[in-house]
């Protein structure tokens, strides 16, 4: 259910040009647009963050490599790596804010892992996109089982496309079959549900903040939406920020409420604040360190560094938040 980047809006608005092109040279198109569009944007209203590149992974520990890599999730002193394309996990440790080590897990019931949250007693949350399940491992990666959601009215088959932990390690799960968040507890028992807006395009990211106010992330109208206490539906904060971001996917947020935003197909992560304030924009299309293409998930260290997975480039990416 994922769009990927060849077939998202951004292509859909060069469609009269790209039906007659072969896919080699319309990939390379859309890169030189997204270079000649998106030069990174100052912000309107609120002090800009900038981000410093500080490291790079490639591989684990043996020096296999990664192979497109989507997911990853950080927790106190551990990252977590979902190499997507090699159908594994990779492992590090986070000394001093820099990864360590790289032990490679690798198991039947993960087959294509897009997304990892980690809980704060250290389980592994991985959503494998292929079973459309959410699968709970601990620590070291071991199997412990999958995510059973229990209690939900109405019940009938769950498409998982995004996922969140609260501070209590509550479980928020982004449904797009039924259009809605469902709000699990610990062992999975349904507690209620978050209703999409009557509006919508595409859903595609969630995140929760330490007040448990949920944002929700819309990729084809570049909007996040909020729902904070016990409100049935969610409402947005952001108008369209189609001319900032042309096909956001992945939504996180630092502890003083900023939210970064990975822009896909604009490769770069837009910064908004909690009232929907531009606090700009950061990293560009290309192939060097410091630079992304096609990014899929970050996570914040409790360092409050950035990790991101940069898909097209095989490899993950650390920064620093710099204002």
């Amino acid at each position: 259910m994922r769009y990927p980047y060849h077939c998202s809006s951004f292509i859909h608005s060069i469609t009269s040009i790209s039906q007659v092109m072969p896919i080699t040279f319309k990939r390379h198109l859309v890169a030189l647009l997204i270079m000649g569009v998106f030069l990174p944007l100052q912000a309107s209203g609120a002090e800009a963050i900038k981000l410093r590149f500080t490291s790079a992974l490639y591989a684990d520990a043996s020096g296999a490599g990664f192979k497109q890599p989507e997911g990853i999730g950080c927790v106190q002193d551990k990252l977590a790596v979902a190499d997507t394309g090699n159908g594994r996990l990779v492992l590090y440790s986070l000394q001093t804010g820099d990864p360590k080590g790289g032990t490679e897990v690798k198991l039947p019931q993960v087959l294509y892992p897009i997304k990892i949250k980690m809980s704060s007693t250290g389980d592994i949350l991985v959503l494998d996109e292929r079973q459309r399940k959410i699968v709970r491992l601990t620590g070291e990666g071991a199997f412990k089982g999958y995510v059973e959601p229990s209690g939900v009215p109405n019940q009938g088959m769950i498409i998982p496309v995004g996922l969140d932990l609260d501070g209590n390690d509550n479980m928020y799960v982004l449904d797009i079959l039924s259009a809605r968040v469902l709000v699990l507890n610990t062992d999975g028992k349904y507690e209620r549900q978050i209703d999409f807006p009557k509006e919508y395009g595409f859903m595609t990211d969630l995140t929760v903040d330490r007040k448990r106010t949920v944002y929700l992330l819309d990729s084809v109208r570049a909007q996040v939406y909020s729902n904070a206490g016990n409100a049935a539906v969610f409402s947005p904060i952001t108008g369209t920020m189609k001319d900032d971001m042309k096909f956001p996917t992945n939504i996180a947020t630092d502890n003083s409420g900023t939210f970064y935003i990975t822009d896909q197909n604009g490769s770069g992560i837009v910064l908004i604040s909690q009232n929907g304030a531009m606090r700009g924009r950061q990293l560009s299309f290309g192939w060097k360190e410091g630079l992304v293409r096609y990014p899929a998930q970050l996570c914040i260290t409790k360092d409050g560094a950035i990790a991101v997975a940069d898909r097209e480039n095989n490899r993950v990416q650390m920064f620093t938040p710099l204002k």
